[in-house]
Formats: structure tokens, C-alpha cells, sequence
């Protein structure tokens, strides 16, 4: 897993910066407020580990996050901007796909590579306790690349 991360941990940062970009947004070297990338470093073994026996009963299937960043927006129209992009860039966005798994990953019309969004959690909702948090809000997606 560890080297499959290594593997996509680049390319997949820099399909984000493309997008948090095409957004109306900046990469993390910007002092530009706004939208902003934030890479993030791969998980460490330890900490997933950590995961893996104390939430996940072992199961290696559930560690999703090795591959991480963190996008920081000024407002929730920013947020709302940036999850049109992604959603129009990802398999959830896209409905033209054919049956043959090998079109996962291109669009027919212009044969861009994109990902799949596996979960949402919106903690914006009025509906989420955010004493579960502390009081952070945030959105968190995860999405799932090279399948």
C-alpha cells in the first residue's frame, strides 16, 4: 500500500493544485488569501497501523487516507466552487461512462484522468454535533484513483 502511495502521491497532488487552480484558488507557496492548497505528507506506517487495530479490526481494506491534503477556503462559496470542479471532474460527475472498466479513469470526450469520490462528510450541515469536533467544520472527501 505504503509504495502504491508513493507511486500516486505526486500526480495526484498536482491533479488537485489543477483544480483547487481552475477553481479560482492558489497553491500553498501563495501568501493570495482564498482558496489554497495544502499538501499534505503520506500517512505514516505507525499512525496507520494505529488505525488499523484500534478502528478498523484489522481490516487493511478500510485505510483509505494514505495520500492526503488539505484544501483552505475564505468563504463557502469557495467551497462551493471547488465541489462543482470536483464533482465534475470524478466518476460521482460524470454519467456518460460505459460498462467496460478500463473507461474508468477517462472521459470519453477529451480522455482527462479524473478519480472517484467514495465519501463526503459535511460537517457545515446544521444537522452535525460539532461537539463531536470541537467545533471544527470542514468537508472531507475521500476519492479513490488507479483502480
Amino acid at each position: 500500500l505504503f509504495d502504491e502511495a508513493a507511486m500516486v502521491n505526486e500526480p495526484f497532488l498536482d491533479l488537485i493544485a489543477s483544480l483547487v487552480a481552475g477553481a479560482g484558488g492558489v497553491d500553498e507557496s501563495s501568501a493570495k488569501p482564498g482558496l489554497a492548497l495544502k499538501r499534505g505528507p503520506i500517512k505514516k506506517p505507525n499512525r496507520a497501523l494505529q488505525k488499523l487495530v484500534r478502528l478498523y479490526g484489522r481490516d487493511v481494506a478500510m485505510l483509505t487516507d494514505l495520500v492526503r491534503c488539505t484544501i483552505v477556503a475564505s468563504n463557502l462559496q469557495q467551497v462551493g466552487a471547488l465541489m462543482a470542479t470536483m464533482y465534475a471532474r470524478s466518476v460521482v460527475g460524470f454519467a456518460s461512462l460505459t460498462d467496460d472498466d478500463s473507461a474508468y479513469g477517462k472521459r470519453e470526450e477529451d480522455e482527462k484522468t479524473f478519480f472517484r469520490i467514495t465519501s463526503i462528510t459535511n460537517r457545515f450541515d446544521e444537522s452535525y454535533d460539532d461537539g463531536q469536533s470541537g467545533g471544527y467544520r470542514d468537508l472531507s472527501l475521500s476519492v479513490e484513483v488507479g483502480w
